[in-house]
């Protein structure tokens, strides 16, 4: 991906951060390579990533059997905080939120989100 495209997505990403409760997202590719993280330093984004498109793709082959239906996003809590997966063709956002937040308001919030990565993929 081209730099200027990485940062642009990026600076959307600082953007979501303003969401009360987010406390780090990051981009990656569905075969889980890491294309842009702004997520805490205490957690290793490589493998942050590949864990959470590893999920992504797994309920994607779970609905095969499921016609019509695709995944809107995928949320898991965790000890201390909740992790919100949601795709975008070959994209996957992830956000970790503070536990017990608004979560419909970041769900709204990561969904303009990208919408903005596809006018910036697609232009």
């Amino acid at each position: 991906m081209e730099p200027i495209i990485v940062d642009r997505l990026n600076e959307e990403l600082r953007k979501l951060e303003f969401t009360g409760g987010i406390i780090g997202t990051a981009i990656v590719k569905k075969n889980g390579l890491l294309i842009t993280s702004r997520l805490p330093r205490d957690i290793d984004e490589r493998k942050f990533g590949a864990m959470a498109a590893t999920i992504h793709g797994a309920f994607e082959t779970a609905l095969t059997h499921i016609e019509g239906e695709n995944i809107n996003h995928i949320t898991i809590e965790l000890e201390g905080y909740e992790l919100i997966v949601m795709g975008l063709d070959k994209l996957i956002l992830i956000s970790l939120l503070e536990i017990n937040k608004n979560l419909a308001i970041a769900l709204i919030e990561m969904e303009q989100t990208l919408n903005k990565f596809k006018t910036i993929i697609n232009n």
